[in-house]
């Protein structure tokens, strides 16, 4: 039936607007909290160490061994916790970067069209116009200057 009626018309979705505030906000709240949990192993870890050698004093090898392979366990997850942070810093970085990069595109797309703008107001003609009528106001002064100049000369010869 669709021969009949036609088909339907796809909707063409509109992509959300990006909260680059809120993404930011996110990034530096996940860096924290990886953070956090990478001191948190640490102390686990430091815990390990001083328990598997409490239990080697107490000649307890399989609790020893133990400890220090839950020890091995927090180390791999802390690597993971480094690798995953360094990523939000760098996307964190690329992100101010971009921010960056498009204020100043922002700016000079402005600065561009304001000097357009400036230019179509400043005809050369109008320039032509403005130095025509300064070289006339010149030459006035130029007159003036020259009656007073010999009326104080008239006067001075007398």
């Amino acid at each position: 039936m669709s021969w009949l009626f036609g088909k339907k018309k796809k909707k063409t979705e509109e992509k959300p607007q990006v909260d680059v505030s809120k993404v930011k906000e996110n990034l530096d709240k996940q860096i924290e909290f990886t953070g956090m949990n990478i001191d948190k192993y640490g102390k686990q870890i430091d815990d390990c160490k001083s328990k598997a050698k409490e239990a080697l004093q107490k000649k307890d090898k399989k609790k020893a061994i133990m400890l220090m392979k839950k020890k091995k366990m927090y180390e791999a997850e802390i690597m993971k916790l480094d690798g995953m942070r360094l990523m939000m810093e760098q996307q964190k970085l690329n992100m101010e970067s971009q921010i960056n990069n498009k204020n100043v595109f922002d700016t000079m797309s402005e600065g561009a069209k304001t000097i357009e703008q400036l230019a179509k107001e400043a005809d050369i003609d109008k320039f032509d116009e403005i130095r025509d009528k300064h070289e006339e106001m010149e030459q006035r002064n130029d007159e003036i200057n020259d009656f007073f100049k010999s009326y104080t000369e008239e006067q001075t010869e007398d």
